[in-house]
């Protein structure tokens, strides 16, 4: 049996088009109908997938392997303590970069990280009423509508310049935190600060362990440096055809973009359909 971990952004929902792309709807519901398990592997937190939360799929790896949910039964839990989540959100603004902290009940932007996302979650073609509209209800919030008691499981940067300093943020990061770049291109920049003891590679681990099975049947897809610990750690790994190069370098394949049936193709390839 296949165990199939789907990253979300840039992987299984374009931007491009606010939505995920027919042929991976069809090609997941088709991998199922065969025996497949597939579930997500994101960096999003679950508020965030909200809209995934159906019996379309086996299981949940949320906010890079802090939360998981396999067969609608939580596995696993592990916030962050909240005077980092505080520390953190200093560190990104240091950095000039706008701050997300992402939670159970969703995700919390400061004025510059809300500006950069309302976008996204659009298409980017939308009066401002529609992506505020469609931002909370993918989960995404100005801060002010964090409750103090929310537990905070990832927090991001984000800035719409270039040129940020990746590396020494890397370097300068407290521990036991650690930083993965998750954009890079013409729209700006994006990165993930977790704990680096937890990975989206030990939280497909822990779900492996769950149903008992070996990493080698477990196939790992994406298309950011978030997500090249979990493409090296399951049996097979495919990068995205618009995956950073860095993943393209470290993958077992590589499949089409994601606007060119990429699942689809991936899906074929491990031979699911």
């Amino acid at each position: 049996m296949k165990y199939i971990f789907l990253d979300v952004d840039g992987t299984l929902y374009s931007s491009a088009i606010a939505s995920i792309p027919e042929s991976a709807r069809k090609a997941i519901q088709k991998a199922r109908q065969n025996g497949a398990k597939v579930l997500l592997c994101t960096g999003r937190s679950l508020a965030e997938c909200m809209q995934y939360l159906n019996d379309d799929l086996d299981g949940y790896v949320f906010a890079a392997g802090a939360m998981i949910y396999v067969e609608k039964k939580r596995i696993y839990d592990r916030p962050m303590p909240s005077e980092d989540v505080k520390m953190l959100g200093r560190f990104l603004e240091s950095y000039n970069m706008g701050w997300t902290k992402e939670g159970q009940a969703g995700a919390y932007c400061n004025e510059t990280a809300y500006e950069f996302l309302l976008p996204y979650f659009a298409g980017g073609q939308a009066a401002r009423s529609v992506m505020v509209q469609q931002s909370m209800e993918n989960g995404c919030y100005p801060a002010d509508y964090m409750d103090p008691d929310e537990k905070i499981y990832k927090v991001c940067g984000f800035t719409n310049k270039s040129g940020t300093d990746f590396e020494r943020m890397k370097r300068e990061v407290p521990d036991p935190y650690s930083v993965l770049v998750t954009m890079h291109d013409g729209r700006g920049e994006g990165c993930e600060i977790t704990d680096s003891h937890i990975t989206k590679a030990t939280g497909i681990k822990r779900v492996m362990d769950y149903y008992g099975a070996a990493m080698e049947d477990a196939v790992a897809i994406g298309d950011s440096e978030n997500d090249i610990p979990m493409l090296e750690a399951c049996g097979m790994g495919i990068a995205m055809g618009n995956a950073f190069a860095s993943v393209k370098q470290i993958a077992d394949w590589t499949t089409t973009d994601i606007l060119d049936d990429g699942i689809w193709h991936a899906f074929e390839h491990i031979g699911v359909l």
